[in-house]
C-alpha cells in the first residue's frame, strides 16, 4: 500500500496530503464524495465515532459531521462545497466547533484532487491558510496523526469496496 505524504512548504501557507490509492478514480471519487461512504471512513476512529448530520455534495451545499472525541466531548466539523469538477476535484471550506474550534464564517479552504492513473488514483488534498502562523498552529496541534489515520481508513475502505 502507498504511504501518505504530508508536506508543509516553506514558501506557501498550505499543508498538502498525498497518497496513491489502489483503485480506479471513479471508485475513489464515489467513496470520497457520497454520504453513505463518507460515514464509513471520515474522522480518525481512534478518538471516537462520527455521525454525518448533513452532506449536500453540490456547489453551495453544506456539510456537518459530529465526532464524539474521547476526553473532550462532541466536536462538530462543518463547511460548504464551493466548486465541484467531477471526478477530478472539488473545493470546500472547513471549520470546527468545540473546545478549540473556529466559528461559522471563519472556515479554512481545502482542495481535493484525484488524478486518474488507470488502476490507481493519485490523491492530493491541500489545506489553504491565510498565513504561516495559522498553518503552523494547525500543524502544532498534532493533526498529522489524525490525518494519517483517516487517510489509511479511506484506503482500507476503498479496498473493501472493490471486493
Amino acid at each position: 500500500m502507498s504511504e501518505t505524504i504530508i508536506a508543509t512548504p516553506t514558501d506557501k501557507p498550505i499543508i498538502t496530503f498525498t497518497r496513491t490509492f489502489k483503485a480506479p478514480r471513479a471508485l475513489v471519487w464515489k467513496a470520497y464524495t457520497e454520504r453513505e461512504h463518507v460515514a464509513r471512513w471520515w474522522g480518525p476512529r481512534s478518538i471516537g465515532p462520527i455521525e454525518i448530520l448533513e452532506h449536500d455534495f453540490k456547489p453551495g451545499g453544506s456539510w456537518r459531521y459530529v465526532q464524539d472525541v474521547r476526553d473532550v466531548g462532541q466536536v462538530t466539523f462543518f463547511g460548504r462545497f464551493i466548486e465541484i469538477d467531477a471526478p477530478e476535484s472539488y473545493v470546500n471550506t472547513f471549520g470546527f466547533e468545540g473546545p478549540f474550534g473556529s466559528t461559522e464564517g471563519n472556515e479554512g479552504r481545502e482542495t481535493q484532487r484525484f488524478e486518474d492513473l488507470g488502476e490507481t488514483t493519485l490523491y492530493t488534498g491541500t489545506s489553504h491558510f491565510d498565513d504561516f502562523a495559522s498553518r503552523d498552529a494547525v500543524v502544532a496541534s498534532g493533526m498529522e496523526s489524525g490525518a494519517r489515520e483517516q487517510i489509511e481508513q479511506f484506503a482500507n475502505y476503498v479496498l473493501e469496496m472493490e471486493q
